[in-house]
């Protein structure tokens, strides 16, 4: 996979995520107040995914209702019991066969007729002679297609939310431009999307104390390693300049996501071209947000705010 999906390939993208942030803005440049998430966080990263796959950005709205039905958490409560799960996996798993339905057509066409495209690389990527089937590659595509926007679409909300609910650091950032990457890290380790990861156990260990058998499931709380007090000084406060800042929003080894390069870049991107075109956004009512089931992901689904241009 990493021969596909390479920092070089990533950084290419800067002019086109820029492209994409200024006509999504352009859309909202007669108003003084919008829904953030609408024009702008949620489809700036499916825009970029899916033209990074190949796959058609105007189904983007079809790629919503499948991340909608995979992340909406609406069959779960916030402390969600077995039965809570096998019901959910059984409502969503229509969407799953839909999906993969989808993207293993669009690999077999891609074989087909390979493009200038990050399928088509993944088609022809090897490794001592061995190359991807399309029922291997099918999963790891639809994961980047969905999982892939829906992080950013939150990343970027949470982060307005933060730098909203602390005075000053809004301000701070239109000052210094150079500290956006270091506080998209801090919101990062603040309010990780998914705070949660299911791990499967390879051999027995002992952690914690505990005797942990091979094959069982454990539940890894990055939210509170991200606050882990012999790692981070002051874990509990949002320092924009933390540094270093070591969190484990995007995993860590071999689990380490994938995409962290192209989400990093498409938040930076944003919230410069949010600064360049308003001098000031505000949230006016938090009463007017809806936030995701925190049971599933951490962000926004409508996120008002308020604007006004230089």
């Amino acid at each position: 996979m990493s021969q596909a999906f390479t920092p070089r390939v990533v950084q290419g993208l800067g002019p086109r995520i820029e492209a994409v942030c200024a006509r999504l803005l352009d859309a909202v440049a007669d108003q003084d107040r919008f829904d953030l998430v609408d024009a702008l966080a949620y489809p700036l990263p499916i825009i970029v995914i899916a033209e990074l796959l190949g796959v058609p950005a105007e189904e983007h709205r079809l790629f919503q209702e499948w991340a909608s039905v995979l992340f909406g958490g609406d069959q779960l409560g916030e402390a969600p019991d077995m039965a809570d799960l096998e019901r959910a996996l059984e409502a969503i798993a229509p969407t799953v066969r839909e999906m993969n339905g989808y993207m293993l057509d669009h690999i077999r066409a891609r074989r087909a007729a390979p493009g200038d495209d990050l399928t088509s690389r993944l088609i022809a990527a090897e490794v001592d002679g061995v190359r991807l089937t399309d029922q291997e590659m099918v999963g790891f595509v639809a994961l980047l297609l969905v999982a892939g926007h829906i992080t950013t679409t939150a990343l970027l909300g949470n982060a307005v939310v933060t730098f909203d609910l602390h005075p000053g650091t809004d301000a701070a950032l239109r000052a210094d431009p150079a500290r956006i990457p270091a506080a998209v890290e801090e919101v990062l380790r603040w309010l990780p999307p998914f705070p949660e990861l299911g791990r499967r156990v390879t051999r027995p260990v002992v952690l914690g104390g505990h005797e942990i058998p091979a094959d069982a499931m454990l539940m890894t709380h990055l939210g509170a390693a991200n606050r882990d007090p012999a790692r981070f000084d002051n874990p509990d406060v949002l320092d924009p300049s933390r540094d270093p800042n070591p969190h484990l929003t995007f995993g860590h080894g071999i689990h380490f996501c994938f995409g962290a390069p192209l989400a990093r870049l498409e938040a930076r991107i944003a919230l410069h071209m949010l600064h360049k075109r308003f001098r000031i956004l505000t949230v006016p009512s938090y009463e007017d947000i809806a936030f995701q089931n925190p049971a599933v992901i951490i962000g926004v689904r409508h996120l008002p705010v308020e604007v006004r241009r230089p």
